[in-house]
């Protein structure tokens, strides 16, 4: 990868990295694993819901109570930030550095759970084995997912934009994404940003029909899931990459909108 002199980090355009490493996939399957079994699992066994979002300081759930028994509640939340996970219980604020799926449920209160895993999902695998993080996609992460929320979120707000889903992290997918409908032709479409998987080995936003589409538009350019994807690649060369995601993003809903 190429490297600052100055620093010695990996070159940045708006935090995300410019140039992925060659294990980049690999580790983006064990954050996945680390999102799906614990972090979401920490915020389902507590409230049996499992969906994450983009904070601030990195991404994971929400603020969620903890039932404490005749003590009441407590609130709580678990996220990644980097190679660090993090935990508040009652307002202090624990660390630890990400090592094994094991050390990690531990270190949450929660055994490594399969609730949240979805048919794209990574195989748990062994839960003793070092999961491959690294401060740098790490932090390539947090920023995909802060720049995804920032497109999503200026998509739901277009006028013709209704009953839009929450824009969250799904932990089982590991993108982050809605689901809005057109007001003028009813249709609906699902609007996200992935980081990669096993059919897109780079990150990219996407736009996925509910319903048939204009198959002589070449928007539709993705044979993987029959919608339309924008390569990282484009993103990186835009001056704003977040402006080039919601502009891919509108162009969804706009053909949507006036197709057949």
């Amino acid at each position: 990868m190429d490297r600052d002199p100055g620093s010695q980090r990996p070159t940045t355009h708006h935090g995300l990295l410019t140039e992925l490493p060659d294990d980049y996939l690999a580790s983006i399957e064990d954050y996945h694993r680390l999102a799906y079994a614990i972090v979401g699992e920490a915020r389902r066994v507590a409230t049996g819901r499992f969906g994450l979002r983009s904070l601030a300081q990195g991404f994971g759930t929400p603020v969620f109570e903890v039932a404490m028994g005749r003590a009441g509640e407590m609130e709580c939340q678990v996220w990644i930030g980097g190679d660090v996970l993090f935990a508040t219980e009652g307002g202090v604020q624990r660390s630890m550095h990400i090592t094994t799926l094991n050390a990690a449920a531990e270190f949450v209160g929660v055994s490594p759970g399969t609730e949240a895993r979805e048919h794209d999902s990574p195989e748990l695998g062994d839960t003793d084995r070092w999961l491959r993080v690294s401060p740098e996609v790490g932090e390539h992460l947090v920023a995909w997912y802060r720049l995804g929320a920032e497109a999503l979120k200026q998509l739901t707000a277009l006028p013709g934009a209704t009953d839009a889903d929450e824009v969250q992290l799904w932990p089982g997918h590991f993108d982050i994404a809605t689901a809005i409908d057109d007001a003028d032709s009813g249709k609906r479409a699902t609007y996200g940003l992935s980081p990669g998987d096993a059919a897109h080995p780079y990150p990219y936003a996407y736009v996925g029909p509910w319903g048939e589409v204009d198959g002589a538009d070449p928007f539709w350019n993705d044979a993987a899931f029959g919608g339309a994807s924008l390569p990282y690649a484009e993103m990186l060369a835009a001056a704003n990459p977040a402006d080039a995601a919601f502009e891919f993003l509108f162009a969804g809903f706009d053909s949507i909108s006036t197709g057949p």
